[in-house]
């Protein structure tokens, strides 16, 4: 499933603040965005042929990852995509990586 059709409820998108595809390569993808007021990260294993995991019944939904392990998830991402020169996700990445410097 493409990330960008999972849109459960709890994630507030607006003009503001716009959900920001991290990583996405068909199998697991990680957003950025707005969790119940709150700027988060979030993950998911995408499947294949169903709605993958998490689902809130069978509706994909996004985990969302604990500030502490986060910053861990961001720097990895920002490496693969450095060590792959895919630059598809990185403007996104980089401005993950900004706020949640901020947030701490």
């Amino acid at each position: 499933m493409n990330a960008k059709k999972v849109k459960p409820q709890k994630w507030i998108e607006d003009d503001k603040y716009p959900i920001k595809v991290l990583y996405d390569d068909g199998e697991y993808s990680v957003i950025w965005g707005k969790y119940e007021n709150t700027i988060a990260l979030g993950s998911r294993w995408n499947g294949r042929n169903n709605a993958g995991y998490p689902k809130q019944g069978k509706y994909p939904t996004w985990y969302v990852e604990p500030d502490f392990i986060a910053i861990s998830i961001l720097q990895r991402l920002l490496t693969l995509s450095v060590d792959k020169n895919d630059t598809t996700y990185l403007d996104n990445l980089l401005f993950a990586i900004n706020e949640m410097a901020l947030k701490e």
